[in-house]
């Protein structure tokens, strides 16, 4: 059983706006694809982090400008 209000309306996209919604997401996607391949090439440039071990490296002491603000560095 159907009942149709007269009322009711039919809600959808003319021919205009329907092509209008694909080119904008054609043009959101090319742009997100672009960032993508801009994003890949700038991390491919970035220099590749030291082969040597850096001073300090095998410590597990807390430095001297540690965030409960007391400075100290305990040696035990």
């Amino acid at each position: 059983m159907v009942i149709a209000h007269s009322t009711s309306q039919v809600v959808a996209a003319g021919p205009a706006t329907a092509l209008l919604l694909v080119i904008v997401g054609v043009v959101v996607v090319a742009g997100l694809l672009a960032m993508f391949m801009a994003g890949r090439r700038r991390a491919a440039r970035k220099p590749p982090p030291p082969s040597a071990p850096q001073p300090g490296a095998d410590s597990w002491d807390t430095p001297p400008s540690s965030p409960d603000g007391s400075g100290r560095n305990d040696d035990r």
